[in-house]
């Protein structure tokens, strides 16, 4: 009733809900109180705030059944926050021990890297599970160095006196921790058998008891499958993470679990599995009532799925709901990912001058935060704003360190017969083959393209053996322009066709458009000679139609082809909901029910047992019963009609 009727009379008082549980006083008359506190009662000040992390504590605890993850760590936060202040060290050891693991978990990396920067280093010390914790914290920050010295003092304190009997839960951590390190140093055989003996530790815990120490020995294990190349085994690694988050009831676990699955899908290409597993994962988490800051990943990624089917609208939305998500935590990967993503948003929409904001502000960031592995992806999107805007030599200096090149003239170093080309090193070469290109266009240089185009053969055949199809089609569609600037247009409509087959079965646009008009004018080539193969006609129009949708200037090159495209697309709308004429045979259900699982066509012929012409001529049975033109439209329409 008090702070009601303060609130009615205008006295300082601030709701902070709908509901009247909570208030605030005004931010000018808070300061005044504390500056009135501290000056005249400083003795006092340390046991109030010692009395408010008692009163946080409390609160964390009750109905911690029912409470959502993100409350109760919130009142941590509150509740540590003011025991530092007071100088109460061991009672904020004692709540860090509790919380840290807790609250990385969720992504609250800068709030747990405020507690350490806040703790006497004496204090940190005989912590167990604060060492645990500030080690992790600098292996999320990319900083396998700083995490090092923690991970190391860790066995001597399992011995000390204070530490009373064994437990298999932190072991387990601390083995776990100590993989993720060999794994930050290139070393995925140690790490992986570190994991399995943290995995043999942890099998004496119940799921339910410690489901961070098996989900943090699964990412080591997703992550070293990933530099071992076995993309498989990390997606069982993911999966692992999501059930093990799914048996302790932990929606936050799960969704670490979902980020990684989505994440890897991505690279590989399956946006429509990436779609479908990250799109239920939010509809989960929106669900329990909170976000955490791991759910910035997943919009991310669903961001990333609608730029490449050129849903640009949706895009944004994702990546701005990512944004605002991500400024809860201090993981500057995610951040810097979007940034790079937002930049190339603007560029294929023509805003340059945006476009390169966005990538400054990136390069900014990484400065400051140093990130685990965006670098790379971060001076791609800098070399290929350089390129757009005609500064060449900005190019040339953003490459400079990646030993791609040699640096006194510019030529693409040779690649050995056996050597490994790695996900960062991709980025790079095919950076330097933008440079080539541009050099060859701008400059009549050509010389360096014979080389260019040798090495992307390399490069395509290495993408293909991993599954990864989106670095195989931008490789193509650089060739094919490599090939143009020779002259040799055979050549260059041959790997435009191959970049088309690839591109067709996961409906992607966006990389396509983002290579301008020299592509636009192929697909047109293409369409008009009719050598199109077993690509259908509409997919080319789709694509025709994005680039005259983004790029208006192009000219009449595809208007046509891009208004009659519109025409049937107004015409589908219309019959959309109506009744099918013609119903799905039994096997074209099949097919269906296997595209919503994200199968590609050569998989769906190997569970069913049939040659891939065949499934792609049920995949043209189905979009002409359904009047959709490609895979997302006719799962929207089949769900909506009952049909899976």
């Amino acid at each position: 009733e008090l702070l009601e009727s303060l609130f009615n009379a205008n006295l300082f008082v601030v709701p902070l809900d709908d509901e009247g549980h909570w208030y605030r006083y005004h931010r000018l008359f808070a300061d005044m109180l504390r500056d009135l506190q501290n000056s005249r009662h400083e003795e006092e000040t340390a046991e109030l705030h010692r009395r408010a992390s008692e009163w946080y504590v409390r609160r964390s605890t009750v109905n911690k059944a029912e409470g959502h993850p993100e409350e109760r760590s919130a009142y941590a936060n509150q509740a540590i926050r003011h025991a530092l202040v007071g100088g109460d060290y061991a009672a904020a050891v004692e709540m860090i021990e509790s919380h840290a693991m807790d609250m990385l978990m969720q992504w609250h990396v800068k709030t747990v890297e405020g507690w350490m920067k806040a703790i006497p280093p004496e204090w940190a010390a005989q912590s167990p599970r604060a060492n645990l914790a500030f080690a992790w914290m600098y292996l999320m920050r990319g900083n396998p160095e700083r995490a090092a010295p923690y991970l190391e003092r860790l066995p001597t304190l399992f011995s000390s006196p204070q530490v009373v009997g064994r437990d298999a839960g932190l072991e387990a951590k601390w083995l776990a921790l100590q993989a993720m390190l060999l794994n930050a140093q290139g070393q995925p055989a140690q790490a992986l058998e570190l994991a399995g003996g943290a995995l043999k530790i942890a099998s004496h815990v119940s799921p339910q008891q410690d489901a961070q120490a098996l989900s943090l020995i699964y990412m080591v294990q997703a992550n070293a499958y990933q530099q071992l190349q076995d993309d498989e085994q990390a997606m069982q690694a993911f999966q692992s993470i999501v059930m093990s988050g799914q048996v302790e009831g932990n929606s936050v676990i799960e969704m670490l679990g979902i980020s990684g699955l989505a994440l890897l899908a991505i690279q590989r290409g399956q946006y429509h599995y990436a779609f479908e597993i990250a799109r239920r994962g939010i509809e989960r988490i929106e669900r329990s009532g909170a976000l955490p800051p791991i759910s910035t990943a997943v919009f991310g990624e669903l961001g990333v799925v609608h730029y490449q089917w050129h849903q640009l609208e949706q895009a944004h939305r994702y990546f701005q709901r990512a944004i605002q998500v991500g400024a809860l935590s201090g993981y500057s990967d995610a951040r810097l990912y979007y940034g790079v993503i937002l930049s190339r948003l603007f560029q294929i929409q023509g805003d340059l001058e945006a476009a390169a904001r966005e990538i400054e502000k990136a390069t900014d960031l990484m400065r400051v935060e140093a990130p685990a592995a965006v670098g790379e992806e971060i001076i791609s999107q800098k070399v290929r704003i350089a390129l757009a805007q005609d500064r060449l030599a900005d190019a040339e200096t953003a490459l400079k360190g990646f030993g791609v090149y040699s640096q006194e003239k510019f030529s693409i170093q040779d690649l050995d017969s056996g050597q490994k080309i790695d996900y960062p090193a991709r980025l790079a070469y095919l950076s330097a083959l933008r440079i080539l290109l541009h050099r060859a266009r701008a400059r009549g240089e050509a010389v360096g393209l014979p080389k260019g185009i040798e090495l992307s053969e390399r490069l395509i055949e290495e993408a293909l053996g991993r599954g990864h199809a989106p670095i195989a089609l931008e490789t193509l569609l650089l060739r094919a322009q490599m090939h143009a600037a020779l002259g040799n247009e055979a050549a260059s409509l041959a790997d435009l066709h191959r970049a088309v087959e690839l591109g067709e079965e996961e409906g992607v646009i966006s990389s396509f458009v983002e290579e301008g008009t020299a592509i636009a004018a192929g697909l047109a080539k293409i369409l008009e000679q009719g050598r199109l193969g077993a690509v259908r006609t509409d997919y080319v129009r789709d694509l025709l139609a994005a680039f005259s949708e983004s790029r208006a200037e192009r000219g009449s090159l595809y208007k046509e082809e891009a208004s009659g495209l519109r025409a049937r697309g107004q015409q589908a709308s219309v019959e959309r909901g109506e009744a099918l004429i013609e119903p799905l045979t039994a096997r074209e259900l099949e097919v269906l029910s296997l595209m919503a699982e994200g199968l590609k066509y050569t998989e769906i012929a190997a569970r069913l047992f049939i040659s891939v012409n065949t499934v792609r001529s049920h995949v043209k049975a189905i979009y002409a019963k359904l009047n959709v033109n490609n895979r997302m439209k006719a799962i929207e329409l089949a769900k909506g009609l009952d049909l899976l």
